[in-house]
């Protein structure tokens, strides 16, 4: 029997592996057993089969137990991590039956999007979890606005009165050189190469990467040809493929990590500006960031961030000062030591009945749900009528 079992799809890059492979690291420097099982979904449907390079990153340590559902049958373990939701919402092709103790589905994806239309029905999501694996997962949200989101949903999910946040091996992450002490400025940022990761109009990407005097711009993903349509000029760019450097060496050349996003888009939590602030690069962020990293970073429209940058490059110090603070801050609550004990709290706590009632006031009203749900279905029948077209034309 294992003492943890992660279940993902292989396919996923970014955020999603690498909070699990941080996850993972603590678990067996602990001396758990730990399994991982891959699945697949349609939701990863345009992805190529096998393992993005950041599960086989995570993979790569052979103290760890490789899982293939269509070659067993239930797997036992003491508590199972069920990674990403809308995994689970757009459906598992193969069961997966769990004899398990606990089973936590980690919420790295807002249900709603910044425009408050539905992404995910949390309710049909667990349902189809069950319907896959025997079980009914318990949710841990990975942020406070996550968990906002996902409290609408009581009493109908199990909603964990714990947070599963994003942790990292601090010594991955150490910085070997001050912001802006420099002789050039060196604006950048890094995502996985999705346009909604980045604005939708040509005004608001290029003042977001403002080409400054005596400065340099870095990029590492970018989605090219979205960037060509909208009439992007990135030859004054040094642009980078995803994941073509270690993150934590592209990082620690930047002074400023810049990062505005698609107005439809939400970030769950923002993996990769945390990653940001522990290299010690002073973040100018969008707006929408603000509830998650407060007073970690500054904050401005795309079309604000060439000012923004031009404030700090005339006070270097209160600069580094807010580097190394939010270094220290990210340090503090994210740091891997805290895996440990929310997985002792976890394991010991009784799981949450379905039909407790809420003990706070919904966020969203119901019928507000209601009508959220009927639009997300009419998305999800154009999504797989697109799908359906292009396998068709691969034909």
């Amino acid at each position: 029997m294992l003492d943890v079992l992660c279940v993902i799809d292989t396919r996923f890059t970014g955020g999603t592996p690498a909070a699990m492979g941080s996850d993972i690291a603590v678990f067996l420097e602990a001396g758990l057993q730990v399994g991982v099982a891959g699945v697949r979904s349609a939701y990863l449907a345009d992805m190529p089969d096998g393992w993005s390079s950041k599960v086989r990153e995570v993979m790569a340590d052979d103290q760890l137990h490789w899982i293939e559902p269509q070659k067993r049958g239930a797997v036992a373990a003491e508590t199972v991590f069920l990674h990403h939701p809308m995994t689970f919402f757009y459906g598992i092709e193969t069961p997966l039956p769990l004899q398990a103790k606990r089973v936590c589905l980690v919420a790295h994806h807002l249900p709603f999007r910044a425009d408050g239309s539905m992404q995910y029905d949390p309710i049909a999501t667990a349902r189809r979890i069950y319907r896959k694996t025997g079980a009914t997962p318990e949710w841990l949200p990975v942020s406070g606005v996550c968990r906002a989101q996902l409290d609408a949903f009581r009493p109908f999910i199990r909603l964990s009165a714990l947070d599963w946040p994003n942790v990292f091996d601090v010594d991955a992450w150490e910085p070997r050189r001050e912001p802006f002490s420099g002789g050039s400025l060196v604006v950048g940022r890094h995502s996985r190469p999705d346009p909604l990761k980045w604005p939708d109009r040509a005004a608001h990407v290029r003042a977001s990467l403002p080409n400054l005097p005596g400065g340099e711009i870095r990029v590492m993903g970018c989605p090219r040809e979205e960037m060509a349509k909208l009439g992007i000029d990135m030859s004054a760019w040094k642009v980078l493929e995803f994941d073509e450097e270690p993150v934590a060496d592209f990082l620690d050349g930047l002074d400023v990590f810049a990062y505005h996003y698609h107005p439809a888009y939400s970030e769950c939590f923002g993996r990769t500006v945390a990653e940001a602030m522990l290299m010690k690069a002073v973040c100018v962020l969008d707006p929408r960031l603000e509830p998650t990293f407060g007073n970690l970073a500054l904050y401005c429209p795309p079309e604000d961030t060439a000012q923004m940058i031009t404030r700090l490059q005339g006070d270097p110090v209160a600069a580094r000062a807010l580097a190394t603070r939010a270094r220290e801050e990210i340090i503090r609550r994210h740091g891997t030591s805290s895996v440990m004990p929310r997985l002792a709290a976890l394991q010991a706590k009784t799981p949450q009945p379905a039909a407790v009632r809420p003990t706070a006031e919904r966020k969203i009203p119901r019928h507000v749900i209601a009508k959220k749900l009927i639009g997300m279905v009419r998305r999800r029948e154009y999504f797989e009528w697109q799908i359906a077209a292009r396998a068709q034309s691969r034909e």
